[in-house]
């Protein structure tokens, strides 16, 4: 049996795209190990389209749920293990995995500083730079080295069903993607705001605009449907919506983990920003536009507060921007 290198990344979304690149750096540095990613579950069908991973362990909530994924990455006999989190449960996680090495943020650096004292290799990397550099840098034990791609795969199945609900909203030819859902309120930009952008969009371009969502977000997109100049896409799997997004013309959205699979993916995204840096959380790997609030706090990372935050991202600004992206991208497919 080859020997395994453990990954504890459990979640965001977004977070857990962001690590991409640097598990991409332990494969290429250890070809002949097996790579076993421990991650939230409901996030490790993103991780089947990863074909640099071998093995997924889906960690469920709660105490029970951490039991029995460590019960399953303890069977592969890790011989080192990267924290790529910074948290004091993963932390603990891949100190009890049993792995000899681990690997992470110097404590001082680490999002919880106790999780920093489980790992032995302590890596200090460099605040300035984006969560992917770092977390490249951790993956290559404080050197800096050329970021891989993402490397995410879209299967031909997913790619038919697409087009096939896409034929039935009517779309057969350029769409943009909107995406007014996120797990914090103070990332959402107000589904009003979309609908006056989409219809900006069609009466402009010509062009319609589609809107992905996740689980119990039918209600925030409920709006928008019914409306001839935006489409609400149905419940899509995870494959189904990284083949829409590999797709879209543009996306716009907030700190989210479906525009960073965008980003991932090369297409362009419009990123509206608030309570994150978009300088460190911001769409990594394409040609990317920030749009962020005039807030004195912003990059406070707060999940609620009493300001609207992204919410106040003017329509004007977002459509001033917008415009100029999508009109790049229809002269590209022009030229094409």
């Amino acid at each position: 049996m080859k020997n395994s290198i453990l990954v504890a990344k459990f979640s965001a979304l977004g977070d857990v795209v962001h690590t991409l690149p640097a598990v991409r750096v332990l494969r290429e540095s250890y070809p002949d190990h097996r790579i076993v990613w421990v991650v939230r579950r409901g996030i490790d069908s993103l991780l089947k389209h990863v074909p640099f991973v071998d093995e997924v362990v889906a960690m469920d909530p709660g105490y029970k749920g951490f039991r029995q994924a460590l019960a399953r990455a303890k069977l592969e006999k890790p011989v080192m293990a990267f924290d790529f989190q910074g948290l004091i449960k993963s932390g603990l996680f891949t100190y009890l995995s049993g792995a000899p090495v681990r690997v992470g943020f110097h404590p001082r650096q680490a999002r919880e500083p106790l999780g920093g004292w489980f790992v032995n290799t302590r890596v200090k990397v460099d605040p300035s730079l984006h969560i992917v550099e770092q977390l490249v840098m951790i993956a290559a034990n404080g050197r800096r080295v050329p970021v891989p791609s993402f490397g995410l795969e879209v299967g031909s199945r997913d790619k038919e069903r697409v087009q096939t609900f896409l034929k039935v909203l009517g779309i057969d030819g350029p769409y943009l993607v909107f995406l007014p859902g996120a797990g914090w309120s103070t990332k959402r930009w107000p589904v009003e705001s979309y609908s006056w952008l989409a219809r900006e969009v069609f009466a402009r371009y010509n062009v319609p605009s589609l809107v992905l969502w996740g689980p119990g977000e039918e209600e925030l997109v409920a709006p928008l449907r019914g409306k001839g100049h935006v489409r609400v896409a149905p419940s899509t799997s995870m494959g189904e919506m990284i083949a829409v997004l590999e797709g879209a013309l543009v996306v716009v959205g907030g700190d989210t983990g479906p525009l960073h699979i965008a980003a991932a993916l090369g297409r362009p995204t419009l990123g509206l920003y608030g309570p994150s840096y978009p300088w460190r959380n911001g769409p990594y790997g394409n040609d990317s536009l920030i749009l962020e609030v005039s807030c004195s706090r912003k990059g406070c990372y707060k999940r609620k507060c009493k300001d609207p935050c992204v919410a106040s991202i003017p329509r004007e600004a977002v459509w001033d921007a917008l415009k100029v992206m999508v009109k790049d991208e229809l002269d590209l497919q022009g030229e094409g």
